[in-house]
């Protein structure tokens, strides 16, 4: 028998491998963490060197931790949705994947809006209010990978033993925002935005099965299984999309276009420090000699928040408490 030669169906990266993407990535948007690079395998479709990442380890998690594993571990895993995930699935989020096949309760709408009597919980609201609009949901706004994958690939991009199909970036919206327009830079292309309730539906399995660029605000489970920080967002992007993006964002540098380089924001801004009789035009701070308004205030800023306990009004924790 001949032996066979994946090699035959490597990716060309036109010069931006997935170890440079992530470089790139970090270093030109600032980025905390790796990008996460996501790979999706049929039977029989995986080269069986990576056999040797097949997790069946100990850890007994849903898809989106070992994701946040592989961004801040630099661990590779491949979960197999055969015979290694623990049965019943743990999060829905592991069928919008592809991991386990949508359970009946799923798409009926039931399991998103009221507790099921059979579990023996508490009777308790859940994501939507009615099964009509947890079904409206569903056909309008959910991806779901189907039929069910053998196997999921989650790695660090920057150590990426397989070529990813989709690259997951977490970061703050002025990061995201700066990545989107790298997008579009060449094909003028937008990056869709859908929000929920599941991030793994609406950006990471929206953006394989679309082959777009989808972000979103993020949902219960990326906030709280997960662990994603309050302040970030998720922009997925389909992996032959990439070269050209990282080359926008080198070819930005190399042309002195600074992404980074904007003052404080919100209330630390000069326009709104400067009292409403006193003189000031619009970027006034950036000409020469011009003294802040924090060093020419005659009285201290009040806040927002000042002023909202002033009036007896409530004062909401800060986003990232």
């Amino acid at each position: 028998m001949v032996e066979y030669d994946w090699s035959i169906y490597d990716r060309d990266w036109l010069g931006y491998p997935p170890s440079r993407q992530a470089e790139l990535l970090i270093e030109e948007l600032r980025l905390h963490g790796d990008p996460v690079a996501l790979a999706w395998w049929p039977e029989g479709t995986m080269n069986p060197k990576l056999q040797e990442h097949v997790y069946r380890g100990p850890l007994r998690l849903v898809h989106c931790q070992f994701m946040m594993r592989a961004r801040f571990r630099g661990e590779t895993y491949i979960l197999d949705g055969t015979s290694v995930r623990p049965p019943p699935p743990v999060c829905a989020g592991d069928a919008y994947a592809g991991l386990d096949d949508v359970a009946s309760d799923i798409r009926s709408g039931s399991w998103s809006t009221r507790t099921n009597p059979k579990t023996g919980a508490k009777a308790e609201p859940r994501i939507y209010g009615s099964i009509g609009a947890a079904r409206r949901n569903l056909d309008h706004d959910y991806s779901m990978i189907q039929p069910k994958v053998r196997y999921l690939g989650i790695a660090p991009l920057s150590d990426c033993p397989f070529d990813p199909d989709v690259v997951v970036l977490f970061g703050n919206p002025k990061q995201m925002t700066y990545a989107s327009r790298a997008l579009q830079w060449h094909n003028g292309i937008t990056p869709k935005s859908l929000t929920g309730p599941g991030t793994c539906s609406s950006s990471w399995a929206a953006a394989y099965t679309s082959g777009e660029p989808r972000y979103t605000l993020g949902c219960f489970g990326v906030f709280s299984i997960m662990g994603m920080n309050p302040n970030q967002v998720s922009l997925s992007i389909p992996s032959e999309m990439m070269p050209a993006m990282c080359s926008v964002l080198k070819g930005w540098r190399e042309k002195g276009r600074p992404l980074f380089y904007e003052p404080k924001p919100d209330e630390a801004r000069e326009h709104v420090l400067a009292p409403n009789d006193e003189s000031y035009i619009k970027d006034e701070e950036h000409k020469p000699g011009y003294i802040p308004w924090s060093r020419r205030l005659k009285e201290r800023y009040v806040t927002w928040a000042e002023r909202r306990r002033i009036k007896d009004l409530s004062v909401p924790p800060p986003a990232d408490a």
